[in-house]
């Protein structure tokens, strides 16, 4: 039985549009990729609702040639009488004729859409391709201020917030968290538009959010000229009230019933005392003060500034530094722990933060190295905090950093630190006022025993080969100096022989906490190649400075016009007929022994080779005189 001629046709057009059917099939499923690409991406496009149309044409196509080219198989083995319409085989034929025009023409919408949805995918895709290869754009970075031993806290939360707005891997807007300046000098920081003293050098990157302690902190910084504003409450912490659990027998049994008031008297009576991070330095500290001032354990704030200052000078310099960082400071408890010197300290109430002395409690060991959870414990009673920090963040006015999109991206940040703040206590109490903390820091500041130390280096070449004792000298002058100590550096030169005096200054005076560290880097960079300047002209161009010491680092420049030993007589008299009484020392780094004539210590300048200078002892003394 021979097919009949529909069949025939049927099988002739499969044959002519076979080719064709195939190559929409493969564009149909080429087409679905970049429909998932969009579907990934969230991306929307009005045309993606034409290119479905016609995936979905394509591939009913795909199904229904099969199904149809069957049906004639079997259409082509019935009887002739079976009845077949007319109408059905000219309908046939058309759609024959028009089918593979139409299929195409849907893979054609198909390939138009993937060109769209690549062109739509395509930046994405990029950033993932950057991101994995390293090479993302440059994002806009924004700088967070904090208080510095908040550092560490802060950079969590700032690679968390990175994260959080990073699109295919790669930040948009990167956080950097930088240490604040003190709280004393905050304010001037924020008034020389975060530049140093003399106006010429930046003290860091500027920041677009600062965070300090309190409100009234905050108040005092806009109250002083500050151009700010406060953009709200970014977090919380309790001061309490931290006894060595050595002493709790004693307390509980002395104080006929453990409150606030009954904890701090007992501390404020003979042979006790109070722990507290630096007030000069951190807010912690200047608040806890005010607070400890407003319960009037002691007559005044005076009183109370002598009885606490007795706790760092009895522990020695280096527990200066310890007190500008709460850890630091209960780590003591772990160093020398049997030793008379710490004493004291086992004696003494700590004043800090309760999450932190909750926390040096359960993780000793990882917060002090070396450290023994069963030893130097603290007992924190169950008693209302002394008062309650809470930090605000402050937004410096910076005109030429103003954008639309920096601005945005700062209130976005301000937000999202303000959105994290936990609720205090219900037993807190309040924050010592505005009012409580400037008469505090001003009690605090007639009782400290401030040095402003200028120190002038030799510039001359013949230092290039003492540098690296230079360094280690200027390091240890450093290290001597209490953070809020002042030092400035300046380096004393000729441009050429006969050239005038230059006394260069490098850094102005500033506090020893914030630039020391920045003031040994520079040495180890630093490249003296001038001609020799003589210690007494450098003198007498330093003798109008405000100081309380001047310390002059040089070799003494041996066989050359400026050799000290040929101007010793001019050392003495530029040194004690200079307007300002503050003493001279002069620090040999050279191979060469210092004069005879200035190594008694008795005027007003002292001579003294760099192994020898006992920088300690040497500001001790100018300590007692003030």
């Amino acid at each position: 039985m021979s097919p009949s001629g529909d069949a025939e046709l049927g099988t002739r057009e499969g044959a002519r549009d076979g080719s064709d059917a195939r190559v929409a099939a493969v564009i149909a499923l080429l087409g679905i990729l970049p429909e998932i690409a969009l579907a990934v991406t969230g991306a929307e496009l009005a045309a993606r609702w034409f290119v479905r149309i016609a995936i979905g044409v394509i591939l009913v196509a795909a199904v229904y040639r099969p199904v149809r080219d069957r049906w004639r198989r079997r259409a082509a083995r019935l009887p002739r009488w079976w009845p077949r319409g007319e109408g059905s085989s000219r309908s046939r034929r058309l759609i024959a004729r028009v089918w593979p025009s139409v299929r195409m023409g849907a893979a054609g919408v198909v390939a138009g859409g993937m060109v769209l949805a690549l062109a739509q995918t395509a930046p994405a895709g990029g950033r993932l391709f950057q991101a994995y290869f390293g090479s993302c754009p440059m994002p806009r970075e924004l700088v967070l201020s904090v208080p510095s031993y908040d550092v560490p806290a802060f950079g969590l939360l700032a690679r968390e917030f990175t994260d959080d707005r990073a699109v295919n891997r790669c930040a948009e807007t990167r956080l950097k968290v930088v240490a604040s300046p003190p709280v004393t000098g905050l304010l001037t920081a924020l008034r020389n538009g975060w530049r140093t003293p003399d106006g010429v050098r930046l003290i860091g990157p500027r920041p677009d959010l600062v965070v300090v302690e309190s409100r009234d902190i905050a108040d005092l910084l806009v109250e002083g000229g500050v151009v700010a504003e406060d953009v709200g409450q970014v977090g919380h912490a309790e001061i309490a009230v931290g006894i060595p659990e050595t002493l709790r027998n004693q307390v509980e049994r002395e104080t006929g019933g453990v409150s606030l008031d009954s904890v701090l008297r007992f501390y404020a009576g003979p042979g006790r005392n109070f722990a507290r991070p630096d007030p000069l330095i951190t807010g912690i500290g200047l608040t806890a003060t005010a607070g400890l001032n407003a319960r009037r354990v002691f007559p005044n704030a005076e009183a109370a500034e002598d009885r606490m200052r007795e706790l760092p000078e009895e522990m020695g310099d280096a527990f200066w530094k310890d007190q500008s960082d709460p850890v630091s400071l209960l780590c003591n408890l772990q160093r020398d722990y049997e030793s008379r010197r710490n004493s004291l300290l086992r004696r003494s109430a700590f004043m800090l933060p309760r999450h932190i002395m909750e926390d040096y409690n359960n993780r000793t060991g990882q917060i002090c190295p070396g450290g023994d959870q069963n030893r130097g414990r603290l007992w924190i009673p169950d008693i209302p905090s002394l008062a309650v920090l809470d930090y605000r963040a402050i937004r410096p006015a910076w005109p030429d950093r103003e954008s639309a999109g920096r601005n945005a991206a700062v209130r976005e940040l301000a937000g999202w630190l303000r959105s994290r703040v936990a609720t205090p206590s219900p037993g807190a109490g309040p924050a010592p006022g505005g009012g409580a903390l400037a008469a505090t820091m001003a009690a605090i500041g007639r009782r400290e025993q401030r040095l402003d130390l200028a120190l002038v280096l030799d510039g001359s070449g013949s230092m290039q080969r003492h540098l690296p004792v230079t360094v280690r000298s200027v390091g240890e002058i450093v290290d001597a100096l209490r953070p809020t100590d002042r030092i400035s550096v300046d380096i004393a030169r000729r441009p050429s022989r006969d050239g005038r005096p230059q006394i260069y200054n490098a850094y102005p005076s500033d506090l020893a906490g914030s630039q020391g560290d920045q003031i040994v880097g520079y040495l180890g960079q630093w490249t003296p190649r001038d001609w020799d300047l003589d210690a007494a002209s450098t003198i007498a161009a330093m003798g109008n400075r405000p100081m309380d010491v001047m310390v002059i680092v040089t070799d003494t420049s041996p066989g050359k016009q400026a050799d000290l030993r040929r101007i010793t007589a001019e050392v003495v008299e530029q040194a004690t007929g200079k307007p300002s009484d503050a003493p001279v020392y002069i620090v040999n780094v050279g191979d060469t022994a210092c004069p005879p004539a200035l190594r008694s210590g008795e005027g007003a300048v002292f001579c003294v080779d760099a192994a020898a200078f006992d920088v300690t002892t040497a500001l001790d003394r100018l300590r007692e005189l003030r």
